[in-house]
């Protein structure tokens, strides 16, 4: 072995064991930074050099490679749980606000208020010619308005926030896909394919993480150190370019729907996890079958209310009756589409009967309806010229609706209405409005309670409508999938109950699997700052073995040169 050889090996330690204290140093310097991984030193032998015949001896070390300490695999299920975790919280608070807004189990509870309202017309079956309870079944019946009519708003609140977080999610993820696709370049252009940069891979990774709190994402790793990221099998991520992701909004029945999508192309996504996923699953999944539920359940208690008050009489006449429906277009059948009233109306027909507030005398009339084949047009002709009602003008307001005239003196009834049209028109109706956000007790009811429909068959004193809208809290109806009003909302509570109840148990079993992950992570990135001493004192005196080393080789040479 030369004297250059033995310096060179001298060398190679005094080089190898500074790069190893460097890396120490910087473990220890970075054991509290967040995202930071553990980077070790892996050395080897240098190639040996042939001394004499069949003998060889190493020429020091070399300093092999500078690793990131990183479980892909583990990494890949840690951003997995991240994304189910942050997903669930989104889960339990938007079910949970949901259910706040129901506050079943209350005095104020929707169940509560339709109890009271049915109840109410019991007692006014019982009473059919008080006032006092008259005004009751009014006043139970603004209840239940106004508490549906709060609630379907609330209900809309909350879809509108889930919006607006959609929004500022999906802008804050595309500020991060820009961000990943800049260090993809930046990585490829600094390694050129040999090596790692520690720095710009770590902050690589805490962007994927932040990223993995939005979206459930996947990472394929590139020859070159870039990273291509997907939802599912589609890329949003390619190389050195973000492919960003945008909100559509389409226009559906009654409501907004939304969808997520690729900036680039279009291409739908469908994310499982994390909070853009969890917000549409709560906007699509839970919050619109709410505000369907609630519609659907108050667009039966107008129609199936006012089908029975329609027929019914209150304790005065009616000169005018003025309908609360009125189609688009008077000239397109009451069924059309384009008539777009809220109610459709089955052929039958109902009786339509004028009498002589005097005498009493009473005639009455028959009008067969048939929604596919009539007009607004064509009824008022039919009332007017067909059947010719006598002393009873039809015809229609400027919105379109059906109006009924009688002459002074005569008052305007009706009864067995087997098409449902007098409901669907809105004629002698006790609520207003088709759905949750519109229902209303009718204005003439609230302003004169003797219209409250409570006899049938015009028999005074009489007590036949009323009780049939008290059964109605038990009927159950097509509509309802076969169920009552009552039961329909309550399965609709029950149903979001046991959601929430496994929403509160997943937020926990997830936090607890990713911080199991976590620590996992730790075990094999983190820092620990009493291995770290360990190797800095071991590199030390490798450095110093080194140092000595060089220092009896020259001695060595010096003596070499004394002696020539």
């Amino acid at each position: 072995m030369s004297i250059n050889g033995a310096l060179q090996t001298g060398r190679s330690a005094l080089a190898a064991s500074q790069a190893a204290m460097q890396v120490a140093g910087d473990n220890m310097a970075n054991a509290a930074t967040p995202g930071y991984h553990r980077r070790s030193v892996h050395l080897s032998s240098s190639t040996d050099t042939v001394v004499g015949r069949n003998q060889f001896v190493g020429q020091g070390v070399q300093l092999q490679e500078i690793r990131r300490e990183v479980d892909v695999a583990l990494q890949s299920r840690f951003h997995d749980a991240i994304s189910k975790e942050h997903g669930a919280q989104i889960d339990q608070r938007f079910l949970t606000a949901l259910e706040t807004i129901q506050n079943e189990m209350t005095d104020n509870d929707l169940s509560t208020k339709l109890s009271e309202f049915f109840n109410a017309f019991s007692e006014l079956a019982n009473n059919p010619d008080d006032n006092a309870v008259r005004s009751l079944v009014v006043q139970e019946g603004l209840n239940v308005a106004s508490r549906l009519g709060e609630m379907r708003e609330e209900y809309n609140t909350l879809r509108d926030e889930i919006d607006t977080t959609l929004g500022t999610s999906v802008e804050k993820v595309n500020d991060i896909l820009d961000q990943v696709g800049q260090i993809n370049t930046q990585i490829a252009q600094t390694e050129l394919g040999a090596g790692e940069s520690g720095s710009l891979r770590d902050k690589r990774d805490a962007l994927i993480k932040e990223l993995s709190e939005y979206l459930d994402v996947s990472t394929v790793d590139q020859p070159n150190g870039a990273v291509d990221v997907h939802v599912g099998s589609t890329p949003i991520v390619l190389a050195g370019e973000s492919r960003g992701i945008e909100l559509r909004q389409t226009s559906g029945e009654g409501s907004t729907n939304v969808s997520l999508r690729v900036a680039d192309d279009g291409t739908k996504l469908d994310p499982d996890g994390g909070r853009i996923g969890a917000l549409m699953r709560q906007r699509n999944d839970t919050i619109q079958p709410a505000i369907d539920d609630i519609d659907t359940m108050a667009e039966q208690l107008i129609y199936q209310v006012n089908r029975l008050h329609s027929q019914g009489q209150g304790r005065i006449g009616q000169s005018q009756i003025h309908g609360t429906y009125a189609p688009e277009n008077i000239d397109v059948t009451l069924n059309h589409p384009d008539a777009d009233l809220p109610y459709s109306i089955e052929k039958g027909s109902f009786f339509i009967h004028v009498t002589h507030a005097n005498s009493g005398e009473r005639t009455s009339h028959r009008i067969d309806i048939d929604g596919d084949e009539l007009s607004m047009n064509d009824l008022v002709d039919r009332i007017n010229n067909d059947v010719d009602v006598p002393n009873v003008t039809a015809s229609t307001a400027l919105d379109g609706s059906l109006v009924l005239d009688a002459e002074e003196g005569f008052e305007i009834s009706f009864s067995e209405d087997s098409s449902g049209a007098l409901a669907a028109l809105g004629m002698n109706t006790f609520f207003t409005g088709h759905n949750a956000a519109t229902i209303d007790v009718h204005e003439k009811v609230q302003n004169n309670v003797g219209l409250v429909a409570a006899g049938s068959d015009h028999v005074e004193g009489s007590n036949g409508t009323a009780l049939a809208i008290a059964d109605l809290q038990d009927v159950q109806f097509s509509a309802l999938d076969d169920r009552s009003i009552r039961e329909f909302w309550q399965q609709s509570v029950s149903k979001l109950a046991v959601r929430t109840e496994a929403a509160n148990e997943a937020v926990d079993s997830t936090r607890l699997v990713r911080e199991s992950l976590d620590a996992q992570i730790q075990a094999v990135s983190g820092v620990s700052l009493d291995e770290e001493s360990i190797n800095l004192l071991q590199f030390q005196r490798q450095f110093q073995a080194a140092a000595r080393f060089i220092n009896v080789i020259d001695e060595t040479i010096q003596t070499l040169l004394a002696i020539r």
